[in-house]
């Protein structure tokens, strides 16, 4: 049995956020036996830009049940099954935060719908809920409203179950988060991080790094990072002492960056990264064709462009720039190119990259040296 969940939130502090709006669809693996969506009055304010993303207002729930009156209703419907949500941490870490303040703890087993897509629907490009909904076929009504996400939640676990023939990695996909009980050094560290692209880096108490990993959302992959029972997780959990950020811009100069310093920084322990993005890829016939080109990508800031550089059909590195003219000759090119160690991952990666014409232009060197205005 499982229990679809969707919550909004107040927003706001990590762990200080509070219900605003609470859907849970009970669901026996074919039907909806069990169904409770709620305002919520969270006793608090509404953030600003939830107010906008989701369209509840303060006004909307002056008048809704507070949570303790119906805490007992969550515990009836959520009881006997395993919680489903897109993004379960979030979900779970919220439910777990509300109990505690009424004195009780919160504890089920918990299934993401993020991490079974992952696995389950490799050929996706997002595995945000709207964009999965999107690419396939699953309504989506009332976006950012409970009722409207859990029931998108449910169609897209239902594919899901469809997919996982073996009956395997939904199996194993199921955990239960410790969510609240994460220390005090943790609960600063994430409150200090931003929702941003890039490459971290974890030290232990003798400053020595013991991890690299990449994200499109830093402080999520944090988040998780701190909160998973794996035992790579827990090793980062039980060493941690401080934490460096490096900002991108871009997933693609994240990845490569993140390899290339796996490689030669040597980290005490690190997680595999998804070997996936790195299954073999042929090369492209443009990188045989044009032999020295750069491809752009977004860069740290909006002024600035990233890129990723091949000479004589071989990766060289990356870099960044603000205008072409900080380019426009090998010098310049060259002065500002992070070099990358050559291995058949990082190929596979650009190769992949290319073929897929996921970057913003891709430009020979004869066009970079004889135009400095190229945008």
């Amino acid at each position: 049995m499982y229990t679809i969940v969707d919550l909004e939130t107040t927003g706001g502090k990590f762990n200080e956020e509070s219900i605003i709006e609470v859907a849970a669809y009970k669901f026996n693996g074919t039907e909806i036996t069990d169904q409770f969506i709620s305002l919520v009055n969270p006793v608090r304010d509404i953030h600003p830009y939830v107010e906008k993303l989701t369209g509840i207002t303060s006004k909307m729930v002056k008048t809704a049940p507070k949570f303790h009156e119906i805490a007992k209703r969550v515990i009836e419907i959520t009881s006997d099954s395993i919680l489903v949500a897109h993004n379960a941490q979030f979900d779970y870490r919220i439910l777990q935060l509300e109990f505690k303040r009424l004195g009780y703890e919160f504890s089920m087993k918990s299934l993401c719908t993020v991490i079974l897509s992952q696995e389950l629907l490799t050929e996706q490009e997002s595995f945000k809920l709207g964009k999965l909904s999107r690419s396939l076929g699953i309504p989506l009504k009332d976006r950012h409203r409970a009722s409207g996400d859990a029931l998108a939640t449910l169609e897209l676990f239902k594919i899901l179950m469809e997919k996982d023939v073996k009956q395997e990695i939904i199996k194993k996909s199921i955990v239960e988060f410790p969510g609240e009980s994460m220390n005090s050094l943790f609960k600063d560290t994430i409150e200090n991080l931003n929702n941003e692209v890039g490459v971290f880096y974890i030290y232990n108490k003798h400053k020595k790094l013991i991890y690299i990993d990449y994200s499109k959302d830093i402080k999520n992959k944090v988040v998780k990072l701190f909160t998973s029972k794996k035992f790579i997780p827990k090793y980062v959990q039980n060493n941690f002492k401080s934490i460096k950020v490096h900002k991108t811009g871009n997933i693609s100069i994240s990845v490569i960056k993140a390899l290339n310093e796996i490689r030669s920084l040597k980290p005490k322990i690190n997680n595999n990264i998804d070997p996936k993005i790195f299954q073999k890829t042929d090369k492209p016939i443009i990188v045989a064709e044009l032999k020295d080109f750069i491809i752009t990508f977004n860069g740290k800031k909006e002024s600035d462009k990233s890129f990723i550089f091949f000479k004589n059909e071989e990766l060289v590195g990356y870099g960044y720039f603000n205008l072409f003219n900080n380019i426009n000759n090998q010098e310049k090119l060259y002065s500002r190119v992070v070099k990358v160690e050559n291995s058949a991952k990082v190929n596979n990666y650009v190769y992949r990259i290319i073929s897929q014409k996921k970057y913003k232009k891709l430009l020979t060197l004869s066009e970079i040296y004889k135009f400095s205005d190229i945008e």
